[in-house]
């Protein structure tokens, strides 16, 4: 049955309604769709992007590890040293030359050699009794002896506060007269060979030194001149520094000692030996501090220089070697007695500042205290201290945390050419 007229709106009302609410769930759900899609598409892209990003970014790291290799194709790659290497190139150089040979390498604190750290002999046959050189034979060191010297005295400055550009002069004996040039010259010029003083080659004729003029051009220029003089002074000055900090510390013994004397050059020698051991030796931690001497020594105190190492004229000929001498009254340039293993362990604990400051070593290397020289190497600035004596020499090298002591008992190795053990170091490098 149809509907009547007036149902109509009614009718159509509702079937619109019908319709629209049939319609719009679709429409909604198209929508949600195309959402999904475009979302859908959104998130393709990002991720296309961000994959082509990751490219980019492995393209980079790829190009600067193929410049970090061209770096260190050009710059060199890394490497970590042999000491087992350049043990072995010492050894190798020094055997064919010399009659004999001892040393040392300390690496970081800790000492290396390979066998017997040496060979050939300290005394040969015809010097009986004969002994075979190593790195526990004991030799003279001729002026290698003033690096301990500059240790010594930088250590007493270190000790009293006294600084490395002071005047020297107020620590010398009370009865030498004092020049008015001298009375510039200062701890720094004496150590670094510097002070234009002149050397009469007579320690009695020190006062004479301290007295009289300078070579004002060498003083002038502040010229390096290696002369004995300089640490033959600084041999006197060390005790009489010591005795003058502790006099004023009410302490006068040691001052009444050294004042009582008159030109006593083997009291002076005494008190700086004393020194040393007391405050040097005993700091670096080597065995037998209080006995180690500028003469023959061993555990139980002095010996007979003619029971000491010889120096030999030829490496193989029968010549009777020279006996070691005695360096009691110019004991701060010369003479002292040690062993490669030794005076390698000094030079250790001198690096690892545990005799004197950061500070007071980079003077030493800076300004050449007790060194000869310096020589560039591959990896740093190597310092060095030669010297030659009585047929013998020895060589001491400073390469940061290594260092190296190589004596011999004749003088035809190029040992003390500091070029050698630089370039033995350099090729001990092996790459990691």
């Amino acid at each position: 049955m149809r509907g009547s007229p007036a149902d109509a709106p009614k009718k159509t009302h509702a079937h619109l309604q019908s319709v629209y609410s049939t319609i719009y769930p679709i429409k909604m759900k198209t929508q949600f769709l195309k959402s999904i899609t475009f979302c859908f598409i959104l998130m393709s892209t990002m991720l296309a992007t961000s994959c082509r990003e990751d490219e980019l970014l492995s393209e980079e790291l790829t190009t600067e590890k193929n410049l970090d290799s061209t770096r260190s194709a050009k710059f060199g790659v890394p490497t970590k040293f042999d000491q087992h290497e350049f043990a072995l190139k010492i050894e190798s150089y020094m055997e064919p030359l010399v009659a004999g040979f001892g040393y040392t390498i300390y690496n970081d604190g800790v000492p290396y050699y390979a066998t017997n750290g040496g060979d050939g002999f300290a005394r040969k046959h015809v010097d009986t009794p004969m002994s075979l050189h190593s790195a526990l034979a004991k030799q003279e060191i001729s002026t290698v002896t003033q690096y301990v010297t500059a240790v010594a005295m930088l250590h007493a400055l270190q000790k009293y506060n006294v600084p490395i550009n002071a005047a020297v002069w107020p620590y010398l004996p009370k009865y030498w007269t004092i020049s008015k040039d001298f009375k510039a010259v200062t701890f720094e010029r004496l150590l670094a060979h510097r002070s234009g003083l002149i050397d009469y080659h007579d320690y009695k004729k020190l006062s004479l030194t301290v007295g009289g003029v300078l070579d004002k051009n060498a003083f002038d220029k502040n010229e390096r001149v290696n002369s004995d003089v300089n640490y033959l002074l600084l041999g006197v000055i060390l005790p009489y520094l010591e005795a003058k900090k502790l006099a004023a510390q009410g302490s006068i013994a040691k001052l009444n000692k050294l004042e009582s004397v008159n030109n006593n050059f083997i009291e002076y020698g005494e008190q700086y030996r004393a020194y040393v051991r007391n405050n040097v030796f005993k700091a670096a931690g080597l065995a037998n501090a209080s006995v180690i001497d500028w003469r023959g020594w061993n555990e139980n105190g002095t010996i007979l220089s003619s029971a000491t190492n010889m120096g030999y004229p030829t490496k193989n000929g029968s010549e009777p070697g020279l006996p070691k001498e005695l360096h009691l009254v110019d004991c701060g340039v010369t003479g002292l007695y040690m062993s490669a293993e030794q005076f390698a362990k000094f030079q250790s604990a001198v690096a690892q500042f545990r005799v004197i400051s950061f500070d007071h070593l980079d003077l030493m290397k800076s300004k050449l205290l007790g060194f000869d020289g310096s020589i560039a190497g591959n990896k740093s600035i190597f310092y060095w201290k030669k010297g030659a004596e009585n047929n013998s020499e020895a060589m001491i090298m400073d390469f940061g945390k290594v260092q190296v002591a190589v004596f011999a008992t004749s003088t035809h190795s190029q040992i003390t050419d500091p070029k050698i053990l630089a370039q033995f170091y350099d090729a001990s490098f092996k790459n990691l």
